[in-house]
């Protein structure tokens, strides 16, 4: 009924279940099925079932889509449970797939096969091909119990049914799970992800391993990428080199299988870029550098990324630069190790008591380790680097936080212990130095012979006692340095002090003689006086090192061809001579020191190259090589500056090797004879 008063009221009488519709109308009802799933957790596959009485939704339940349409159910449940793997019922068959399906996968993955896309779709084929309107976990448990009486391993998938027939099975080998590494197996992870950062090959290592890794070891890493490295590097050539190797693609799969046979035969790792330079030159003929490939890197998929990671499996760094790595685990343990200098004192003082030496006179270190372990924290080892420090008492053992640090006191450290070792020879020098009395006036107009003598002693002292001598770390990866390296040193610096001093005589007279020559030379280019000045200064025995002490007569002897040939070609010897000016004025803004002094040597071998050729160089030189060399001084990287290099006896200012320098070039001339055979 409905009342009225302040509002309108409407009261229920009776209540109406439109349910009843379902029992009273069901003649006259309308059944739809929509929008099927699968149930996890009741473990079916279901739909909506919908029914209208006159277009009047009256009810809406889900119900077993088995009764419906049992062929799309079946398709549901296979695609969702089975190879969803969402089932979670215990099947023996389910936990084996999930097995062989990893594998097939990570097969596939290492070797970037784009097949293991269609894995699911494989297993959907193999569950579709042995069930029939199955479409809930009980029917299923049905179905394997009474098939496995007659069939034990029925719904068991094997590799082959994940795989197409007509594809070649991967080489295993040439994808390895490991990364075999002294006495080791690194694990090797493979994931085809293009653009992200886990793409390709990833090495996992613990921090106390990362140490032992070698860019070799990672370029040789997966065997089954050497062939795509090897084709990178062929079309990173230049245009007019890449033209030999053509048909790339063949020839970077010959070059790979030999640089693999080249590897197994001497035993001896190489970075890939080295190993295929190598091999470019005995097959081909072709002389490439193997920083020609610095430039254009691989391809990361290519490249192996190393994750280091503590001993919670934190992880620490990651990258495909292995020295980036070391740089970030090196700064990781300076952090750890300041850390536990204050919280840990301690462990400092006790690796100090054991390890530090106070200051000695001679080698009494036995062999100096890289580093020691000072303690540990979170897995990470916090180590020292023992270093030889000079002091004015002598040469003490110190543990340093940073590695830089202690290699720098200890090449320090080395040429002072060579210093005191050698002190009774040092003596006999300076006294046989006073041989220099016989060049007489050839020296009078230069400097005082005391001067020369004193300059000609700590020219020699700085080279006999040079840390060089004594490399840090050679032959092994123990130790920073070991007392049979010190002693071969000594003995080596012994032996090349016996019979120095008349050769030195011999040496400075002959180049005293060229520069009397240029100074009463009838013809003198233009800017000779200064030229002569700047090569041979009153103290060029300081000003150059005892290495370079050698070329000076070739340097003198090319000034010399330059004044008598100057006035044929006034035009072309200036020329030449603007270009000289142009690098002698860039290297003159330059700081005094190793750097400048290593540029000071490639200008004058390029000067020797311009206006003496015949008289040859002490290596390659060019206005390449010195744009290379002036960019690395001003970054500060002195050590990549080559500096001409002296004859393996380290014998100065000998004659011989200039004549044996001049012999290696073809005489353009009949004149060039009077450089060799003097009259």
């Amino acid at each position: 009924e409905i009342m009225e008063t302040s509002r309108l009221f409407a009261r229920t009488c009776a209540r109406l279940d439109p349910a009843w519709a379902l029992d009273l109308g069901g003649h006259l009802t309308r059944v739809a099925h929509s929008e099927p799933f699968w149930d996890v957790e009741k473990g079916r596959v279901l739909v909506k079932q919908r029914t209208r009485l006159y277009g009047l939704e009256l009810e809406s339940r889900a119900v077993s889509y088995g009764r419906v349409n049992p062929a799309h159910a079946t398709e549901i449940f296979i695609r969702e449970g089975l190879v969803g793997d969402t089932i979670t019922w215990p099947f023996d068959f389910m936990a084996h797939n999930r097995t062989v399906r990893a594998q097939v996968e990570s097969l596939l993955t290492r070797t970037r096969d784009r097949g293991y896309l269609n894995l699911d779709e494989a297993l959907c084929r193999f569950y579709a091909a042995r069930l029939s309107e199955v479409s809930a976990v009980g029917e299923l448990v049905e179905v394997v119990r009474q098939r496995r009486e007659t069939e034990p391993r029925f719904l068991e998938v094997q590799a082959a049914d994940l795989r197409e027939e007509d594809l070649a099975q991967p080489d295993l080998e040439a994808y390895p799970a490991d990364l075999p590494l002294e006495n080791r197996a690194l694990p090797l992870n493979y994931a085809y992800q293009p653009g992200q950062e886990g793409d390709g090959v990833t090495l996992e290592i613990k921090v106390n391993e990362a140490e032992t890794l070698t860019p070799a070891a990672l370029d040789w890493a997966v065997p089954g990428h050497l062939a795509a490295k090897v084709e990178h590097y062929l079309r990173a050539l230049p245009k007019e080199v890449r033209r030999t190797f053509v048909p790339l693609v063949e020839t970077a799969r010959t070059l790979a299988q030999q640089a693999a046979a080249r590897d197994r035969l001497t035993g001896r790792r190489e970075t890939l870029p080295e190993a295929l330079a190598a091999l470019v030159k005995e097959r081909h003929g072709l002389t490439l550098a193997p920083s020609l490939w610095t430039e254009k890197p691989l391809p990361d998929y290519l490249r192996v990324r190393v994750r280091v990671s503590d001993e919670q499996g934190r992880e620490l760094c990651a990258s495909r630069d292995l020295a980036e790595v070391q740089r970030a685990l090196a700064e990781h343990r300076r952090q750890i190790s300041a850390t536990v200098a204050k919280q840990e004192p301690t462990a400092w003082r006790q690796a100090r008591l054991r390890w530090e030496k106070a200051d000695q006179g001679e080698w009494t270190f036995d062999d100096v380790p890289r580093t020691v372990q000072v303690t540990a924290q979170a897995g990470v080892p916090v180590l020292a680097y023992p270093g030889l420090v000079a002091g004015a008492a002598g040469v003490s053992l110190r543990l340093f936080r940073a590695e830089d640090e202690a290699r720098t006191a200890t090449r320090a450290g080395v040429s002072a212990l060579l210093e005191a070792a050698l002190r009774y020879d040092l003596g006999w020098l300076e006294r046989d130095l006073k041989a220099l009395r016989e060049l007489g006036p050839l020296a009078a107009t230069l400097a005082p012979l005391t001067t020369l003598q004193g300059q000609a002693l700590a020219g020699i002292r700085a080279w006999v006692a040079a840390a060089e001598r004594c490399p840090l770390g050679e032959g092994t990866a123990e130790h920073l340095v070991t007392e049979a390296t010190w002693t071969q040193a000594r003995v080596r610096a012994k032996a090349d002090l016996r019979g120095l001093v008349p050769r030195l005589v011999d040496g400075l007279r002959e180049a005293l003689e060229l520069r009397q020559s240029l100074l009463v030379h009838p013809t003198p280019y233009p800017g000779l006086a200064d030229d002569l000045a700047r090569v041979m200064p009153g103290d060029f025995l300081v000003r150059w090192p005892y290495v370079q002490w050698q070329h000076l007569p070739r340097y003198l002897r090319a000034r010399v061809l330059r004044a008598e040939r100057w006035s044929q070609n006034p035009p072309k010897d200036a020329e030449r001579a603007a270009e000289m000016a142009r690098w002698e004025k860039v290297v003159r803004a330059l700081p005094p020191g190793a750097a400048a002094d290593g540029l000071w040597s490639l200008i004058e071998e390029y000067r020797v190259s311009l206006f003496a050729q015949e008289l040859g160089t002490a290596g390659p030189v060019s206005a390449k090589k010195l744009t290379l060399a002036l960019a690395a001084a001003k970054a500060g990287e002195s050590e990549s500056i080559a500096v001409p290099k002296s004859p393996a006896s380290a014998r100065p200012l000998l004659p011989a090797v200039n004549a044996a320098a001049r012999a290696k070039k073809p005489l353009k001339s009949l004149q060039s004879l009077d450089a060799i055979f003097k009259r």
